[in-house]
């Protein structure tokens, strides 16, 4: 039977750990720890990111590694993941994978009675996972909704566009956030409600139609934008540009090289929030590296990370995470 210890015990009993610097095997023969890695977001640049760190750490550490994505096509992962684990895998990994769509994969892991790993799956425990792994949600909306204030002198009677992706759990979970927030404090939402991305490989693109139309149709319209991540922000920001509009506010979330670069140029990007893949990644690595040694899985199956505000005083002290 599979125990589970303290997300502490085991983040201490694997601290030797270091995203990029292991020194395990490299033989992947027969023995090897076998783990399905999977996500429906390896299109996006954090995506990318983050997903590679696991990959690299895995391997090092002398795992068989195998990668499974989609262009959020949910019914393709849940096919490909789940005849991974029925051909036989030893665990499973997911980055941002929505609970309430992989169903199958749950199902499939269950059965073969192995666990599923996770970070950035939702924003409350899910007792599918053994872990998920995410930011505060609660703590990106305070700090960009308060960016947004100081940038825009106030909140109260300004017109904030709002937009978001609600397929992702925490993306769009922060985006309601964000909306409650806003016009709580007298805000007016442009157009009434959360814009949304129809699909993140081609959020800035989408970003830029929504923010110019919306101006050719208001061209007095937006004190500032909300945007769920940094694409979404930058696109909204050459929006912005290409407008003449020098009284516009824009923040993101991510810390991409092109929101500093952004946020440099000291133009309508204001801030971002930096998020520690780093340390969010190597949480998962530790947990699946406890597992993969003795059976044991983390007492707590949800943890929550800190998230950094960027802005123009401290951006030049900020690793972008792509």
């Amino acid at each position: 039977m599979r125990n589970r210890i303290t997300a502490v015990a085991a983040i201490a009993a694997a601290s030797a750990l270091v995203l990029g610097g292991c020194t395990a095997a490299e033989d992947t023969g027969e023995d090897a720890f076998h783990i399905a890695v999977f996500t429906p977001g390896y299109g996006a640049p954090v995506g990318k990111y983050a997903m590679d760190l696991f990959i690299e750490a895995g391997r090092d550490l002398g795992w068989e590694v195998d990668l499974y994505t989609s262009d959020f096509d949910y019914d393709k992962l849940n096919n490909d993941v789940s005849a991974a684990i029925r051909q036989g895998v030893d665990a499973v990994m997911g980055g941002w994978p929505d609970p309430r769509q992989i169903g199958p994969i749950i199902t499939a892991a269950e059965e073969a009675g192995i666990p599923i790993f996770a970070f950035d799956s939702g924003v409350e425990s899910t007792p599918a996972l053994a872990i998920d792994v995410t930011t505060s949600q609660q703590q990106v909306t305070d700090l960009t909704v308060g960016a947004l204030e100081e940038a825009m002198g106030g909140l109260e009677g300004k017109e904030v566009m709002i937009i978001g992706f609600d397929p992702h759990l925490g993306i769009g979970f922060r985006g309601r956030l964000a909306e409650a927030q806003l016009i709580e404090a007298g805000a007016v939402i442009a157009g009434g409600d959360v814009r949304q991305i129809a699909n993140p490989a081609t959020a800035q693109e989408e970003a830029l139609k929504i923010v110019t139309d919306y101006l050719q149709a208001n061209p007095d319209g937006l004190d500032g934008v909300w945007t769920a991540w940094d694409q979404v922000g930058l696109g909204a920001t050459l929006a912005i540009n290409e407008a003449g509009r020098d009284d516009i506010f824009v923040t993101g979330v991510d810390g991409v090289s092109g929101a500093l670069d952004a946020i440099k140029a000291n133009g309508p990007f204001y801030a971002t929030i930096s998020q520690d893949w780093q340390a969010i990644v190597q949480l998962v690595v530790d947990a699946v590296t406890i597992y993969a040694e003795n059976g044991d899985l983390p007492e707590s199956n949800f943890v929550t990370t800190e998230v950094t505000l960027v802005t123009r005083e401290n951006v030049d002290n900020i690793e972008p995470t792509d």
